[in-house]
């Protein structure tokens, strides 16, 4: 059990270093855009950039679902997962917490998908947080 719990922290460090790559890069984004054209204008331009760093950030949430799928797919001890495809939907249904059932990790590596939840749980929240944090800019910048 210690070798999934080291293996599952050193993929919430991965993950974490990918999303803040992410964060860091959609906000300078933003304040390029803000620095070069200004504040929105208008209720659908303010969606259409809220919209845009949402979108940013779920991509990075699919890179981060893609490493914990390939650490699935390529780490010998696990055979359960046949294929990319199978071991991304596993991942992503891990990671969002929703957890159908229909696909499962067998003997010691289910706690390595219990440390890729709680690492989504992190994610999501912090996904959120900046979401909301920029909506409060647009929004209160008239």
């Amino acid at each position: 059990m210690l070798n999934e719990i080291v293996l599952g922290l050193g993929m919430m460090i991965l993950t974490t270093m990918i999303h803040a790559a992410f964060m860091v890069s959609g906000m300078r984004l933003a304040e390029w855009r803000l620095s070069h054209h200004g504040h929105a204008k208008g209720q659908l331009a303010k969606a259409a950039r809220v919209s845009g760093l949402t979108a940013w950030m779920f991509l990075a949430i699919v890179v981060e679902a893609t490493a914990w799928a390939s650490l699935y797919l390529y780490n010998p001890m696990i055979t359960s997962l046949p294929n990319l495809e199978t071991a991304f939907y596993f991942s992503m249904v891990t990671f969002t917490t929703l957890g159908y059932g229909d696909v499962v990790l067998t003997g010691n590596w289910r706690t390595l998908a219990s440390i890729q939840a709680a690492n989504g749980v992190i994610v999501f929240g912090w996904t959120t947080a900046l979401i909301f944090v920029y909506i409060q800019q647009i929004y209160t910048k008239d």
